[in-house]
Parts: C-alpha cells; structure tokens; sequence
C-alpha cells in the first residue's frame, strides 16, 4: 500500500503538469506541481528508504509528465508508418525523463552533504543547467523546459524581456520550494502569517509587475510609426500523402501563388510562406535558372514592393568536402550538401539564404556528425534522413532595401530563446516562423509550438509572422498576443500592417545570464560535496 501511496505522489505531480501546460488553462498548478515530489522524497527519506526509490518515483513522475504532455512526438499521422518518427518519439519521452533524474541525484547528494536546506537552494540551480544543456547540445529538447509552460498567458510573463524563460523556470521553482518549505516541511518552525506573507510575494509580485508592464507598454508612439504590410500564407498541403510527392509540385505552387494573390496588392511588403514550402531540392548553384524560382519572380512583378520569405529544400555543390555533412556523389564526381532553408526574394535576380541550425535529432540530423555519421545508414532503414542537413554557424537577417531586416526562424528554432536574439542582434525588426507543424495531427503539438512563439515576442519585442503548411498561422505582437489565427487544417491567407521595432531588450543585449550564474553556482555547490562530511538531517 505504500508504494501505492507513493505512485500516487508521482502521478500527482504529473497530472499537475499537464493541467498547467499550454493549451489547458491552469497555469497556476504549476506553482505546486513540485511539491508532491518533494514530500515524496521527504517521506522516503525519513522511512529510511535508499536514494534509488527516491529517483525510481522521481523518473516515474517526469515519464508520465513527458507522457501527458509531449506524447504526440511519436505521432503517426494517418496511421503513416512513419518508424522514424515514432523512434524518435520513444526516445524523447524514455530518455528526457532520465536527464530530467540528474539533477535530483545532484541535489540528494547536496541534500545529504551539506544540509536540507542547501538542498533545497541547490535544486533549481541544478534544473535549469539541464535546461541550459537542452537549448545547447546536439540532443535538444528544450520543449519542457519550466518557463515554457506559461507561454499561453503573456499577461503573466512581461518580464521575460529581461529574464527570458529561465525567469519562468526559476520563478516556478522558488514557488513550489517556498510552498513546501512552509507549510510541509516539519523543520521550518516559521510563524503562520510570516509564511503566507512570504508565499504570496514570491507568487504574485512576479504577476503584478507583469501587469504594469504590459499596461504601461506600447509598440509604437502613434499610428504614423512605420510598418510593413505583411500577407501569409497557410496553404494546408497534407505532409504525409501529398507534399513530398513531387507528381503535385506544380499544383503546390500554383495553390501558393493563388492564396497569396487573394490578399497582396501594390502596398504589399512582404509575403510569408511555410517551411519546405518549395520541397523539391534546389541546387544552389544553379538557383537563377531553376523554373519554380523563376516563375515566382515572375509572380512578383505584379507587386513591386514586395519580397517573398519562404522555406525551401536545398542542395549546395561542393569539388571538394568543405564541412562534416557534406557527402560524395556515389559517381564520386564531387560532394553534396542538403539543407533546409529558408530565401528571401523579389522580382529582380537578388536573393538570401539561410540554412536551418537547430535540427531535429534522427529526423534532420545525427548528434555530433563528425563521431556518429556512421549512424545514418540506420535511421534511413526506419524512415529517416539520407544524410544530416546543413546548417550554418550564424544567423542571416534579410534585409530589404531600406534596411528593414526580418528573421527567418525555421520550425523547431522558434523554442530558442537566446539562438533567436541574435537575429535581433544583427537588425531583425521582425521574426518570421516557417513551419510544418501537420506531422503531429491535431494534437497538442501544434498549439504549444504556436505559443511558444509569443514567448519570442515577448523576450525580443519584435512583432511575428507565423505561417505554417498545416498547423495554426497567426500574427503575435510585441507583447505576445495571438491574432489572426487560421484555423487548423484550413487553408487560408492572412493580412496585418505590423510597426518596424527597434529597440532591443535587457534580454536581447544579455542572454541567458540567469541559466550562465546557474551553472557557475552549481559547479561551486557540486564540488563542495566533495569536501564536507555528511551532516545530520536537522539543523
């Protein structure tokens, strides 16, 4: 019966997760979700339990958490075999909640070595270097990292413009640590009003000044700021049975071109289309005499002013190997690099590139191709990649001629907060997101993709196009909120005059500082176990 009661605690605390993450309404459950784990491990401890029950109902916890929320990873759409995808979803729902295990580990020895309570300040640090280690190693995951989970109430998270989502995940865990210091925890003798005193500060302090913020914060000065005219295009081509059947790549740009005529006129700056909106490769090289580029200069003569940003598949020629993705030519005539782009165009012969950096692990890449290309081979046998994509170490702004520059966000790039400031860094007055959110079906995958994007909005203060094949298409303004959204799985074209912004952000010049002192102090407070002797449980 006890280990009932402790499954229990686990489920709890999944459950809490799940009813505070984007789309369900209760964000404020995960200000608690934690606090079952910690009364857990409380209980195992003082029942002399080992440690490995303690991680055996923590991993528990995160795998029903990972389950809840993200499970649709794996989805095959349509009941497409898609072995790949469904591998790739097991993975990232067995495997994350081991990483997520390691910083309970860190903070149990923590706990053990130098007391409860700096146990206790040591386990959000801990946290948030995974989180930091999910937004940079080649095995990212960072979609449940804490401050993401309040992306669908901007309201609340104004000031991510100076802490971005690490001020969410660290807010959440001062929240559900001073919830359980005071009133569950039998060693805090705190007085009864001192404890809600100082809860409902850390709780609602945070809530307020976001409020104030987002009252006294304005895009623009008054309605003769300058801004673009902005049209985009949900074209809803189904990923599985039709998009990368190249018999009906005419029929694709033709219905592109239809959808983006229904609402450009001569006023229009840009227009918007979704990743891999061209899917047919490119040769790069050989880019000014491919026939879909050229028919859609052809297209854009009709409106002068205007640029097309879309995504594209792409190939560049190499006679020599130049990077670790580059492959030989079976004929071995010379190498090869695939990409996922995105170009900017118009109806003279200039264009820009960008090249997707943030790859889906199994799906665009193997992690770490100069070790592990070997693996390739395999995941073509499960449905996947031939070779890894591309990438390229920079972000690229597109400029148009008055200097007006627009960020090219690719898919799963949109969930990185400080890999998206750069773009601002170089000039961005505009994010624009391309994506095909329709391989996970209408599941929850899509809508938190669509909010996480206000949570860039909001770090950068720089307005968003959202245009996605098949998913949810919006505009989001500086203060991340949601406008415009095309319906899913409707194809649809949209039209808004967005403000150029210019200023950037205690954010955007600073990082993730928060996750950068994280990791400083956890270090310390790691090695310092090292050097204390165990110490007893009250102090």
């Amino acid at each position: 019966m006890q280990h009932l009661k402790y499954f229990t605690y686990s489920l709890l605390f999944a459950a809490l997760m799940w009813l505070g993450w984007t789309p369900r309404p209760f964000f404020f459950t995960l200000l608690i979700a934690f606090v079952p784990l910690l009364i857990l491990e409380d209980e195992l401890r003082r029942k002399n339990k080992s440690a490995w029950w303690i991680l055996f109902y923590n991993y528990l916890a995160f795998l029903f958490w990972n389950l809840f929320c993200t499970w649709w990873v794996g989805n095959t759409y349509y009941g497409t075999q898609d072995i790949s995808s469904v591998i790739a979803g097991l993975f990232a729902n067995i495997a994350n909640p081991l990483l997520m295990s390691i910083p309970i580990f860190l903070y149990l020895r923590t706990k053990r070595k130098l007391g409860w309570k700096m146990g206790l300040i040591s386990l959000p640090l801990y946290w948030m270097c995974l989180e930091w280690l999910h937004l940079n190693w080649d095995l990212a995951w960072p979609w449940l990292n804490l401050g993401n989970g309040l992306a669908q109430y901007p309201q609340v998270i104004q000031w991510y413009e100076y802490t971005g989502t690490f001020g969410g995940s660290l807010w959440i865990w001062l929240c559900n640590i001073l919830i359980y210091y005071f009133f569950f925890n039998t060693n805090c003798e705190t007085k009864k009003i001192r404890k809600w005193i100082y809860t409902s500060c850390i709780i609602f302090i945070p809530m307020v000044i976001s409020f104030v913020i987002s009252v006294f914060y304005t895009e623009y000065k008054d309605s003769d700021s300058p801004g673009k005219n902005i049209v985009v295009v949900q074209p809803n081509i189904d990923p599985y049975n039709t998009k990368f059947d190249f018999s009906t790549l005419g029929d694709q740009l033709d219905e592109l071109l239809k959808l983006s005529a229904e609402k450009a006129d001569a006023n229009t700056d840009y227009i918007v289309w979704p990743e891999t909106a061209i899917p047919q490769g490119i040769w790069l090289n050989e880019i000014d005499s491919n026939k879909i580029i050229l028919k859609i200069r052809n297209f854009l003569r009709a409106y002068p002013n205007a640029k097309l940003i879309t995504g594209i598949s792409a190939f560049k020629y190499y006679e020599a190997q130049p990077t670790v993705t580059a492959r030989r030519f079976s004929d071995g005539s010379g190498y090869y690099d695939a990409f996922n782009s995105a170009i900017q165009l118009d109806s003279t012969s200039k264009y820009q590139l960008y090249h997707k950096s943030k790859l889906v692990v199994g799906v665009e890449s193997v992690p770490y191709p100069a070790i592990f290309h070997y693996l390739e081979p395999i995941l073509v046998k499960f449905g996947g990649i031939s070779v890894s994509l591309g990438s390229q170490k920079n972000r690229s702004v597109f400029f148009a001629d008055d200097s007006t520059g627009i960020a090219p966000v690719i898919c799963f790039e949109s969930v990185f907060g400080e890999y998206c400031n750069e773009y601002v860094q170089r000039g961005a007055n505009f994010i624009f997101i391309m994506t095909n959110d329709g391989w996970w079906g209408n599941s929850a995958g899509h809508i938190q993709h669509e909010h996480y994007a206000s949570l860039r909005a909001i770090e950068t203060r720089r307005c968003i196009a959202r245009s996605a094949n098949t998913g949810t298409s919006c505009f989001i303004n500086s203060r991340g909120d949601i406008s415009d959204e095309i319906t899913y799985w409707k194809p649809a074209v949209i039209k808004k005059w967005l403000p150029v912004l210019t200023e950037e952000t205690f954010y955007v010049k600073h990082g993730d500082y928060i996750a950068h002192i994280a990791l400083i102090l956890s270090a310390l407070i790691y090695i310092s176990t090292f050097f204390f002797k165990k110490k007893p449980e009250a102090e």
